[in-house]
């Protein structure tokens, strides 16, 4: 298997805009801090509670999480005796290369997925695939999917739902929501947060990040 890279830079002087960068590639445990400190944005990671969902030791976790701080991608805060971790999402260069790694989970867990679904992309902010379908699709019953979008859309997602149910040998569980919808779901609804959670985004890489930026806080 050809192992993807992602590059991460250090910005070396920023007026307005990023000037320049030391460019460095993404190790893939470094995406999958990135991915787990995202889909789990109310959790409070530290070098040692990470180490434990990542299979690598707190020593190791550390130097990880110290290399993405350095780098602008991720904030630290002192809580006591031990540094807790964030994404810098407010960094526009940190949300970009959050995006990027959402974007490489799915090509390499459901790219079949976005093939499934592009053709409604145009007429939704963000699809996002999750439940048995991802987990055990041999016994899944049906395809959970999250559409959010603005609801001048509605009929038009509906239709297509329809259309795809008439198809496919599993029917579409469709969670309709609007971008606001999803900002207040995020606060206090378990079964959206759990989509987020174990879901892959299909569609919408930038508008997730800008809803999980808005919902991240020390």
């Amino acid at each position: 298997m050809i192992k993807q890279k992602i590059y991460i830079g250090t910005v070396s002087s920023v007026i307005g805009t990023i000037s320049s960068y030391k460019m460095t590639s993404l190790t893939d445990k470094e995406s999958e801090i990135l991915i787990k400190l995202f889909k789990n944005f109310s959790t409070n990671y530290n070098a040692n509670s990470i180490s434990k969902e990542v299979g690598l030791s707190p020593r190791g976790s550390l130097k990880i999480l110290k290399r993405l701080e350095k780098n602008g991608i991720l904030a630290g805060k002192k809580l006591g005796k031990a540094v807790f971790y964030k994404l810098n999402l407010q960094d526009l260069y940190a949300s970009k290369i959050m995006e990027t790694t959402l974007i490489k989970e799915t090509r390499t867990k459901a790219m079949r997925w976005i093939d499934e679904f592009k053709e409604i992309f145009d007429y939704t902010d963000i699809v996002l695939i999750f439940g048995s379908v991802i987990k055990n699709p041999k016994h899944a019953s049906d395809i959970d999917v999250l559409f959010v979008y603005k609801k001048k859309n509605y009929k038009i997602v509906s239709n297509f739902i329809l259309a795809k149910n008439k198809i496919l040998f599993k029917k579409i569980h469709d969670i309709p929501q609007t971008i606001q919808d999803l900002k207040e779901n995020l606060k206090d609804n378990p079964a959206i947060i759990d989509a987020i959670k174990n879901g892959y985004v299909l569609h919408g890489y930038d508008k997730i990040v800008e809803v999980i930026k808005n919902v991240t806080i020390f």
